[in-house]
């Protein structure tokens, strides 16, 4: 809020930046504190707000008005820089900065019963909220289709309503199949843990941007089937394009009229899902490949440095 005769009463000194992260949720926002005060404006995409918001009419020229004000645009890949170029027609500066995940190297183990799982079921693994951004209801109708050909497979959602009329929709559909659970989010540290349990990381979003699940859940050596979509591919080498040299799957996904939204291939995503059940040999090499990569291309001190780099340049 802008409210009040001073909004920064945490400290009692004015910042010398602000920086914003989402478009339209903060940026548009925190550009009014930028004016106010005349101070610098930085803003990260993270992902909806690029890929959903500018097929927004209305947010689409706000959103415009804003980049052209800011001082620097932060995007974690480098194609969501040419989209965005292509989608406003228009200059601001842009620096790429891939997140970084914090590594976990930790010989200890938590008991599957804490996470509310068993041993006995072999997981596949969905994370990231319960909106229709994520597209949990594609995964279920999907899996749906193979459930009865493994006896002991088990879809584990992780909840985290975002959207409380969609995560409903889930958690109805779920309650009528016995292969399907959803479990509280634990603590962040324990995350790593979890993913551990599952076999494989299945991503059906249709959009993606930032996307600390899939590069955890790639960190951890588990192996990840993802839709083909920007956020995805940014981050998957595709297995299926550089046998014994890929990260990860990828299944076909077609760009939708409706906006944001995409046409996920069904019949693709099930032929590499169970490729990788009938073969956890080569699923277990395509996951420690990923944890390499990650490990060594995303790390937390490298996004710190580039970050107060860039601070550095903007506040002279």
């Amino acid at each position: 809020t802008i409210d009040g005769p001073y909004p920064f009463d945490s400290n009692k000194e004015t910042p010398s930046l602000i920086h914003a992260f989402h478009l339209s949720k903060a940026g548009l926002q925190c550009m009014k504190f930028a004016e106010k005060y005349r101070l610098p404006l930085l803003v990260t995409c993270t992902g909806l707000d690029v890929y959903a918001d500018l097929f927004n009419a209305g947010l689409k020229s706000e959103i415009q008005n804003m980049l052209e004000y800011a001082s620097g645009v932060i995007v974690p890949f480098a194609s969501m820089a040419s989209f965005l170029k292509a989608r406003l027609k228009t200059n601001f500066n842009i620096e790429v900065i891939s997140p970084g995940i914090e590594i976990v190297e930790s010989n200890s183990d938590f008991p599957s019963e804490h996470f509310s799982l068993d041993n006995e079921h072999r997981v596949i693994l969905i994370d990231g909220g319960l909106l229709p951004a994520k597209n949990q209801l594609f995964a279920i109708h999907a899996l749906e289709k193979i459930a009865n050909k493994y006896d002991d497979l088990q879809l584990v959602i992780i909840e985290s309503p975002f959207d409380t009329a969609y995560s409903q929709k889930v958690k109805a559909e779920a309650s009528e199949k016995p292969w399907i659970k959803i479990i509280p989010r634990p603590e962040k540290e324990l995350i790593p843990f979890l993913y551990k349990k599952a076999e494989l990381f299945l991503n059906v979003s249709h959009s993606e941007g930032y996307n600390p699940f899939l590069l955890q859940a790639m960190q951890t050596g588990l192996p990840v089937l993802a839709a083909d979509i920007h956020g995805n591919n940014a981050y998957i080498k595709d297995e299926t394009i550089l046998p014994n040299e890929g990260t990860g799957y990828l299944f076909s996904s077609s760009p939708s009229p409706s906006g944001y939204e995409r046409i996920h291939d069904m019949d693709d995503l099930l032929d590499k899902l169970q490729h990788l059940l009938d073969n956890p040999a080569r699923a277990q090499q395509i996951g420690k490949r990923a944890s390499t990569s990650i490990k060594k291309n995303f790390t937390t001190p490298k996004e710190l440095y580039m970050h107060l780099s860039l601070y550095k340049s903007i506040i002279k």
